[in-house]
């Protein structure tokens, strides 16, 4: 009889362990834990000065973002997106727009949203891999004078305030008030001034 029990209570710890096991393996597996900072790219070969005229190109969101970025920068000449429908990566159209309304520069700002892909996971489940890119173009010259992007290596969630810090940190990084790569710079910083000197034009 006791050995009988105790052969029984061996199945079912096995049985049990088992199911712990199985139920373990079908959930989800958890988001990376230890990443926090966006990998960036952008540089420069020309800056607006603080008095020019910049029109801002882009969704709202972006728009916004920007807007007060250039303003904790010291630019206060800017204008925003009109309110029309536009192709907001259409550069002879922002280039056209920012000479109606002498802007020496015009800074085109857009994001793209995917379900895979990201860098250190294939599938975002009900996160999203998210990328912001900045534009920057001389009305003069008619050419990109400057350029950033910024993304998380690991999907996020898709709202304000990922998108936010995506934009400030493809600012900084195209202005040279940070260099390009994955650095613990906390994404409130790049938001605000002060931070270093930008890098001279070249």
């Amino acid at each position: 009889m006791g050995r009988r029990y105790r052969i029984g209570s061996a199945i079912t710890l096995a049985c049990f362990f088992s199911i712990l096991l199985l139920l373990e393996g079908c959930s989800s597996p958890p988001p990376p834990s230890g990443v926090h900072f966006p990998i960036t790219n952008g540089s420069h070969t020309l800056l607006p000065s603080a008095q020019q005229r910049i029109l801002i190109w882009g969704d709202p969101l972006l728009a916004s973002v920007a807007d007060e970025w250039l303003r904790s920068h010291h630019y206060s000449n800017i204008l925003m997106p009109p309110q029309i429908p536009y192709p907001p990566s259409d550069r002879q159209v922002a280039l056209v727009t920012a000479a109606e309304v002498n802007a020496a520069f015009v800074l085109i700002l857009k994001r793209e949203e995917l379900k895979e892909e990201a860098l250190i996971q294939t599938s975002c489940g009900a996160l999203f891999n998210i990328t912001v890119e900045v534009r920057g173009l001389s009305v003069e010259r008619g050419a990109s004078v400057l350029r950033g992007g910024a993304h998380y290596p690991h999907c996020v969630e898709r709202n304000e305030q990922t998108v936010r810090h995506l934009t400030c940190q493809a600012l900084a990084t195209a202005w040279g008030f940070r260099s390009a790569g994955q650095l613990e710079i906390p994404s409130h910083l790049a938001c605000t001034a002060g931070q270093n000197t930008p890098a001279p034009n070249h």
